[in-house]
């Protein structure tokens, strides 16, 4: 009796660990459909180096097929017929495809540089994880690609990127950055094929929107944590963080719970506002306006900005009002108004863009 005692103690025991490690397991992952490339030197060849950088590009069969550009089945053949490849591909749905396992080196950087990783000249591909999102770029960048005529047949709908591929995007990024710590939160680690390839690639374009991209820190309480040991430790202010987490700033923490940490950037040498609005996709005034900064100011090597990061923009229509904006996105007022630096009395301007937290 004792001994049957123990077996079905130890039975419960690795059920428990079972179930706790398949938790784990979904809560760092997302859900993919299987279109694995041929697992030949073509394609993949084995990771020796550490993931550090991820790189978002487009794809499209346009070309081919202007009235049906998303087909996923064409879109496979071209990565057979020219033996490029890339880890995930996202639909227009934001249904997330896996071409190339993490583990292995894709195919997909090609020759290109970084100034900030001078080790990186031409072979980003061992470093990094390539993602590929089923969309079309302006006129401009796609002529190298497809011709005036098949461009014009482009259904409108078919241009630029959705809201549903963003989504995805973040989950995937979520995945991919607890998986390698060395991919850091921040657009020298995150960054599009135009920036590695410029000259030569120009995607994911000027109609991708980078402020989409959350860059924003999950902490999760642990014991003795305190939101000004939080907020040191982020390089933020307590009141960021409890605006952004909609928390009594006041109130004890508990052991667990996630919090949202506002997204930062850290100035590096040779850094300036027009080429940080630019690496994030927002305007200067943005920054300058998010940060109390003076745009003729110098900024500092060490210096911490804050980055509109997970936002969606807004262009106010007429009949607008921050109440009917703040119910649609499920946003507070407060949080719109503290966001884009308003005066919560004054009138909304027709044209005028309101960054929403998404």
């Amino acid at each position: 009796m004792i001994l049957k005692s123990l077996f079905l103690f130890f039975i419960s025991c690795v059920l428990i660990l079972g179930l706790t490690a398949n938790s784990n397991i979904t809560q760092a992952s997302v859900t993919t459909n299987d279109l694995h490339l041929p697992l030949t030197p073509k394609y993949s060849s084995d990771r020796t180096k550490k993931v550090t950088h991820v790189l978002v590009h487009f794809i499209s069969n346009a070309g081919k097929n202007p009235n049906e550009p998303y087909n996923v089945n064409s879109i496979y053949n071209i990565f057979l017929d020219y033996g490029f490849s890339t880890h995930y591909m996202i639909g227009r749905s934001g249904e997330i495809y896996k071409l190339v396992d993490e583990e292995r080196v894709a195919f997909h950087a090609g020759k290109g540089s970084l100034s900030r990783f001078s080790g990186y000249k031409n072979n980003l591909n061992d470093y990094s994880i390539g993602i590929e999102l089923l969309a079309i770029g302006t006129r401009n960048e796609m002529m190298s690609m497809i011709s005036s005529q098949a461009y014009d047949s482009v259904s409108s709908s078919d241009i630029g990127y959705t809201d549903a591929q963003y989504r995805s995007l973040n989950r995937l990024l979520d995945g991919i950055l607890n998986r390698h710590p060395l991919v850091k939160r921040n657009k020298n680690h995150i960054l599009g094929h135009e920036e590695y390839a410029p000259g030569r690639k120009p995607d994911p374009g000027k109609l991708f929107a980078w402020a989409r991209v959350d860059f924003t820190q999950k902490h999760y309480v642990r014991e003795g944590d305190t939101l000004w040991e939080i907020a040191q430790k982020y390089g933020v202010t307590i009141d960021s963080i409890a605006l952004l987490n909609t928390i009594d700033p006041n109130k004890y923490l508990q052991i667990g719970q996630k919090l949202i940490i506002p997204a930062t950037y850290k100035v590096l040498s040779g850094d300036t506002l027009w080429e940080i609005a630019k690496k994030y996709g927002v305007s200067i005034e943005t920054l300058t306006n998010l940060n109390n900064l003076n745009p003729k100011d110098f900024l500092q090597v060490g210096q911490r900005l804050k980055i509109p990061s997970g936002t969606t923009t807004y262009r106010v229509k007429s009949g607008d009002t921050l109440w009917r904006i703040a119910q649609k996105y499920h946003v507070s007022i407060d949080t719109i108004v503290k966001v884009n630096h308003l005066d919560p009395n004054a009138y909304l301007q027709i044209g005028q863009n309101l960054l929403i937290p998404q």
